[in-house]
């Protein structure tokens, strides 16, 4: 055994996979919404407008070591999830002190999407797996030693997963659910540690409601009462859509395991006197996947919200197929076909400009802001004063990563759009008599309206396009407007 009590393989899988993850942070591109973080990087903040700073906060801090770069970027999340990965790691040995299981558990989780993707690719989602995994592994630290101290280390780290993701919340009714299952340790619900563990999160939480409170409340408003307010009524659409997701994010395979295990485990498992340990895991995902499920016959649910919810039942599920000595060969085959999927997928975001359709939001825009540039300073050079903006705040955000200097970019606050975090920094009409260079892609999200645009300025012409193409097929285009004369919100 080595360090934390974890074996030699064990650890090779932890640092192969990490060691997987650094190179694919230096090749793969930069997604749109790591470029909308990062650009938050660009003004710290208590908390920002879509969600909680931690994810961001680690970004200023890697690309203030690795340089503003799409390393530097990407660093964070591959730090993230290796503090994930050992903190599952030594979750599963303490609960089950089974090596084989840990490395078995530690592999499958490895092989799938939604625990790789996010191991490279920096979101919220990121820092909120890697707290939310810590709380409930404190959460076993009282289990297992019933030391009340425990209680106000899960506080901690709760308060953490709050300031990842508003969806951590979701960790409260999850260990209450736990305290309630577990006969041996509902005995807590009667003393002040869990409540006061609370209180301790809140205040860990504090920055958030303080940006909240100087902001009208405006971040918990629209990640609460405006999402409830804009489901739609009972139907099958979206959830066949969220079978569809998961589908590719768990893989294949792993989807199958998940609902055989619902279907053929779960039923057994809760009719059996559970270890505290194997209902801490039910629990753990208890609240989130059911709700979200039920949430998606009323409304989309992105394929990205239910990361937290899966992990501590596929150990669950491993453990119990182990158990019951079923086929070798198929838990093997189904690893393996796994890794291949996964392969594949990596293969399709690695090769220039694929032609994925609506899929494709990475390619073309170094080149675009290249060009972009070229015209910018052709325009200085005339001696006019110009502003880049675009039509979408993700096609903003990647402008400004990839233009020389990185300059503030503009977004379709320009004309009196809602730009979500782009609303609370320089306001537009501090660019009137300024000439717009406008860039629009031709993504549905990011369509062009002229009718919307025209009134902001005096002449809006286009001036270039790029088109983008491979093995014959369109993969985008993107159009640049020289819009003269910017009138101002207030002028239009």
């Amino acid at each position: 055994m080595t360090n934390l009590g974890l074996s030699k393989r064990v650890w090779n899988v932890l640092l192969g996979f990490t060691l997987l993850r650094l190179i694919l942070a230096f090749i793969t591109p930069l997604t749109p919404q790591e470029a909308y973080y990062w650009s938050w990087s660009q003004a710290l903040d208590w908390s920002y407008f879509d969600h909680p700073p931690m994810a961001t906060w680690l970004i200023w801090v890697t690309t203030h070591l690795f340089g503003q770069t799409i390393f530097g970027i990407k660093v964070a999340a591959v730090l993230y999830f290796l503090g994930t990965y050992v903190i599952w790691a030594k979750l599963i040995q303490e609960i089950f002190e089974n090596e084989r299981l840990t490395f078995l558990a530690l592999l499958a989780l490895n092989s799938t999407i939604i625990y790789e993707l996010y191991g490279f690719v920096i979101s919220p989602d990121s820092p909120l797996l890697m707290f939310w995994s810590l709380t409930i592994f404190l959460i076993w630290r009282v289990v297992k030693t019933e030391q009340a101290k425990y209680w106000y280390l899960a506080g901690i780290a709760m308060g953490l997963a709050w300031m990842s993701k508003y969806s951590g919340i979701f960790l409260i009714p999850s260990v209450f659910l736990f305290l309630l299952l577990s006969k041996d340790n509902r005995r807590w619900l009667a003393t002040p540690h869990p409540y006061l563990a609370s209180l301790l999160a809140v205040l860990v939480f504090t920055p958030v409601l303080y940006w909240n409170a100087t902001h009208e409340w405006a971040s918990l408003a629209f990640q609460g009462s405006r999402r409830v307010s804009g489901m739609d009524g009972w139907g099958l659409r979206f959830f066949g859509e969220l079978i569809g997701s998961q589908l590719f994010m768990l893989t294949p395979f792993f989807f199958g395991f998940l609902v055989w295990g619902i279907v053929r485990v779960l039923p057994k498992v809760l009719k059996k006197n559970l270890s505290p340990g194997e209902l801490l895991l039910f629990a753990s995902g208890g609240i989130l996947l059911p709700f979200f499920v039920l949430v998606s016959f009323k409304t989309l649910v992105k394929m990205n919200w239910l990361v937290p919810a899966y992990w501590s039942w596929l150990i669950l599920f491993i453990k119990y197929y182990l158990e019951e000595n079923r086929s070798r060969k198929v838990l093997k085959t189904g690893l393996a076909s796994a890794l291949v999927f996964y392969g594949i997928g990596l293969v399709v975001i690695l090769i220039p400009n694929m032609p994925l359709g609506e899929g494709n939001t990475w390619s073309g825009w170094k080149d675009t802001a290249a060009r972009v540039d070229e015209i910018v300073r052709d325009e200085a050079s005339n001696g006019s004063e110009v502003f880049v903006y675009s039509t979408n705040y993700k096609v903003s955000s990647l402008l400004r990563f990839y233009l020389p200097g990185q300059p503030e970019t503009f977004a379709q606050n320009v004309f009196g759009e809602g730009a979500l975090q782009f609303d609370y920094w320089q306001n537009p009409d501090e660019l009137r008599g300024k000439t717009g260079i406008l860039v629009v892609d031709d993504r549905r999200e990011y369509r062009f309206k002229p009718g919307k645009i025209a009134p902001y300025f005096d002449t809006v012409e286009k001036i270039d396009e790029l088109t983008f193409e491979n093995f014959g097929q369109h993969t985008r285009r993107i159009q640049i407007f020289r819009c003269e004369n910017y009138h101002g919100l207030a002028g239009s």
